[in-house]
C-alpha cells in the first residue's frame, strides 16, 4: 500500500503539472497580439506552428529579424529612442529607405505599412516589442545628459536578427530545444528556470549597427536638414544589399531550425510523453485495483471488457463519440445498452457534458453535418444546439445539420496569429463562422466578412454574432461592428464583391465525393480558386486555401500547388508559397492541409505595363 500510495502522489503532481502547463499554454496563445503589426511575422509562422503543435512547448514572443532607423542612444527604453521605418522584409527600393529627408512626408519608405486600427494608443508603444508600458512605467532619463553623447543627433542603421523564447514543460524538454536549436543558432540559453518554468531564449547573430548621417550640433535641427553619409546610389544599393544578405541567413537558418525541431524534437518529445502517459495508465490500474478492493469500479460487461473510447469530441456541452472504437487488444462495435453505459461513464467523468450522443455513420451532404446524431445519455435535446467556446469567443452549433469540429482549434489559433492590424479578411465556407468570430474578437482587422450557404449554419452564425456584441472577454473595440454575415453560395456572391480589396481569405473548400487526394473527383476546388483571386489583393495578399490530399502528398502537395500557380498565371499573378500545414485526417491516408500563399502582380506583367 506504501508503493501504491507514493505512485498516487507522484501521478497527482504529475498530473497537476501537466494541467497548469496546458493552462498556461491556452492562456498565452489565446492572448491578443500587441505588437505594432498586431500579428507575429511571416517568416517565424511556420516555427511557431510547428513549436506550438508539440505538447511541451508553446511560444511566448517571436521576431524574424527587421532593419530600422534611430536617433538617440541605442537603448530602447529610454524617452529620446526614436524609431524610423521598421521593415521585417528586404529593402527593394534603397533610395527611398535612405532619404533621410523624408522621414516625416514618407514615414515607411517602403519598410512595413503604419497601422493606424486599433484600440491602443500606438505613440506610446515600447518600440515595437510585445508588450506596452505605460508613461509611468517608462524609467526617466536626463534630457542633458542622453543629448550630450558622442552620436549627438545623428542617424543609426540596425538590423536585429531573429529572435524566439519558448516556454517548455521541463527541463529536459528545454534541454532537446535548445540541442535543436544551437546547430542553427549560436546564441541560446535558458533564461527563467524556477517554479517549474522553464524559458529558452534563441536568438540569432547577425546584427549590424551603424551611422547613416552626421552628428548635428544642434540637437533641435530638422529633418530635412539631416546630412547622409551614403550619397550616391551605389552606396545606397551597396548598403541594402548589407541588410538583405543578413534577411537571407536569418532566413535560412531558421528554416533549418524548422527542420531539425521536425526531424528530431517531434519524434523524441511525443516518445517521452507516450511514455508519460503509459506510467499514468499503470497508476489509474493501480489506483483502480484499490478501488476494486472496495467495490468502487464498475461492473464490467458480459464479454469482461468494458473500457472508455480512447478519443471523443466536445462542443459546448455535448460529448460525440463513433461508434467503431479501438481499446489496447480488440476493435468491436458496441450495442446501445453498452454505449449508454459509456455515455453515463462520460458525463460522471467530465461535470461540464450534460448529453453524450453517438454519431454512427460519416458526415453527408454539402453542409458536411452529421446524418445521425443518437443521444445515449443526459438530456434528450432536439435539435441539438449547444454553445461552443475557444479563447472566450462563442459560436452556436446545432450538431444536427451543420459541420463544426473542435479539433480545428489550433488551425484557427494559427490563422489568427497572422491577421494584421487593418486587414479586410474574407471567410469562405464559413459554416457556424467560428474561424471569423475569432478574427473578429482577437484580432484588429478593419473588417470580417463571412460567407456561407447553410441557412441554418447562417443562423448560428447570427446568433453568434449577438453574443459578441456583448462578450466581456472580447477586448477589441468594435469587434462585432467588423463582423458581416452573408447568405449564399459562393460562386454566386464572390462577383458581386469588391475586386482587389481582401488582404486575407481563408477558403476551406467542400470535400469532393469520397476521395479528393490524388485521385480527385472533380476539378480540386479550381472554379472557387479563380473567383477568389479576383477579389484578393493584388500586390501581397494572402490566402489560407484548405485542400485535401493523400498521405505521399504530404507535405510537398505539388498537385495543389499547380493547382493555384495555373490559375493564378492564367490572372497575371505570382505566387509565393509560405507554408503547408497539416490540420487533420479525413479518411485512411488521407489529409486535410492548408496551404499560405501569398500573390502578386506577375513582374512580366508590370515590364509590359511599362512599355
Amino acid at each position: 500500500m506504501t508503493t501504491l500510495h507514493s505512485k498516487q502522489q507522484q501521478f497527482s503532481r504529475t498530473r497537476q503539472q501537466h494541467n497548469n502547463f496546458a493552462n498556461s499554454k491556452v492562456q498565452c496563445l489565446g492572448k491578443r497580439d500587441k505588437s505594432s503589426a498586431g500579428r507575429i511575422d511571416p517568416k517565424v509562422v511556420e516555427i511557431c506552428a510547428v513549436i506550438n503543435d508539440l505538447p511541451f512547448y508553446y511560444t511566448t514572443s517571436s521576431c524574424a529579424g527587421r532593419c530600422y532607423l534611430y536617433r538617440g542612444p541605442g537603448i530602447k527604453s529610454t524617452n529620446s529612442f526614436e524609431r524610423f521605418r521598421v521593415n521585417h522584409d528586404k529593402i527593394h527600393e534603397p533610395e527611398r529607405y535612405f532619404d533621410l529627408t523624408t522621414l516625416e512626408t514618407d514615414p515607411t519608405g517602403g519598410g512595413d505599412p503604419v497601422r493606424s486600427i486599433g484600440q491602443y494608443d500606438y505613440n506610446d508603444y515600447n518600440n515595437g516589442e510585445d508588450t506596452f508600458l505605460k508613461p509611468e512605467d517608462t524609467p526617466a532619463v536626463d534630457p542633458v545628459t542622453t543629448h550630450a553623447t558622442v552620436e549627438g543627433n545623428s542617424l543609426f542603421l540596425r538590423f536585429e536578427p531573429f529572435i524566439l523564447h519558448v516556454a517548455c514543460r521541463s527541463l529536459e524538454t528545454a534541454a532537446a530545444l535548445m540541442n535543436a536549436a544551437r546547430p542553427s543558432f549560436k546564441n541560446v540559453g535558458l533564461t527563467t528556470w524556477k517554479d517549474s518554468r522553464y524559458l529558452v531564449a534563441i536568438w540569432g547573430d547577425e546584427g549590424l549597427d551603424m551611422p547613416v548621417s552626421l552628428p548635428q550640433m544642434n540637437k533641435h535641427t530638422d529633418h530635412d536638414m539631416v546630412q547622409p553619409i551614403f550619397r550616391d546610389s551605389a552606396m545606397l544599393h551597396w548598403l541594402a544589399a548589407l541588410i538583405n544578405e543578413r534577411h537571407d541567413r536569418n532566413w535560412s537558418k531558421i528554416d533549418r531550425f524548422v527542420q531539425t525541431v521536425r526531424e528530431t524534437i517531434s519524434s523524441t518529445i511525443l516518445e517521452s510523453f507516450e511514455d508519460e502517459v503509459l506510467d499514468e495508465n499503470c497508476i489509474d490500474n493501480c489506483v483502480d485495483e484499490e478501488r476494486n478492493l472496495k467495490g468502487l469500479v464498475e461492473s464490467p460487461c458480459e464479454d469482461g471488457e468494458f473500457s472508455l473510447p480512447r478519443s471523443y469530441d466536445v462542443v459546448g456541452d455535448v460529448a460525440i463519440v463513433h461508434e467503431s472504437f479501438t481499446t489496447a487488444s480488440m476493435s468491436k462495435t458496441r450495442s446501445i445498452e453498452e454505449w449508454e453505459k459509456v455515455g453515463e461513464l462520460l458525463m460522471q467523468k467530465n461535470k461540464s457534458i450534460k448529453v453524450v450522443a453517438l454519431q454512427n455513420k460519416n458526415l453527408q451532404g454539402t453542409e458536411r453535418a452529421p446524418s445521425e446524431l443518437v443521444i445515449v445519455a443526459g438530456a434528450r435535446r432536439f435539435p441539438l444546439i449547444t454553445t461552443h467556446s475557444e479563447y472566450g469567443i462563442k459560436c452556436v452549433v446545432d450538431l444536427n445539420q451543420t459541420f463544426f469540429t473542435p479539433r480545428m482549434a489550433k488551425e484557427r489559433l494559427r490563422i489568427c496569429q497572422q491577421v494584421a492590424r487593418g486587414e479586410h479578411v474574407l471567410v469562405l465556407f464559413a459554416g457556424v463562422a467560428m474561424e471569423a468570430l475569432q478574427i473578429a474578437g482577437r484580432t484588429e482587422p478593419a473588417s470580417v466578412t463571412s460567407v456561407e450557404l447553410n441557412p441554418v449554419a447562417v443562423e448560428c452564425a447570427k446568433r453568434a454574432h449577438r453574443m459578441l456584441e456583448r462578450n466581456k472577454a472580447v477586448k477589441c473595440k468594435g469587434a462585432a461592428d467588423r463582423l458581416v454575415i452573408l447568405e449564399g453560395d459562393v460562386l454566386q456572391i464572390l462577383p458581386t464583391l469588391p475586386k482587389h480589396h481582401y488582404d486575407r481569405i481563408l477558403a476551406p473548400r467542400p470535400k469532393e465525393g469520397s476521395m479528393d487526394g490524388d485521385i480527385g473527383t472533380g476539378d480540386g476546388g479550381l472554379s472557387f480558386l479563380v473567383e477568389l483571386l479576383a477579389v484578393l489583393k493584388r500586390d501581397g495578399g494572402e490566402c489560407h486555401w484548405y485542400d485535401f490530399v493523400a498521405d505521399h502528398e504530404y507535405p510537398e502537395c505539388e498537385r495543389s500547388k499547380r493547382l493555384i500557380e495555373g490559375a493564378s498565371r492564367a490572372q497575371g499573378l505570382d505566387v509565393n508559397f509560405l507554408h503547408v500545414a497539416r490540420v487533420g485526417s479525413v479518411a485512411m491516408r488521407q489529409f486535410r492541409v492548408c496551404i499560405d500563399f501569398r500573390i502578386k502582380n506577375s513582374t512580366l506583367q508590370l515590364w509590359s505595363a511599362s512599355l
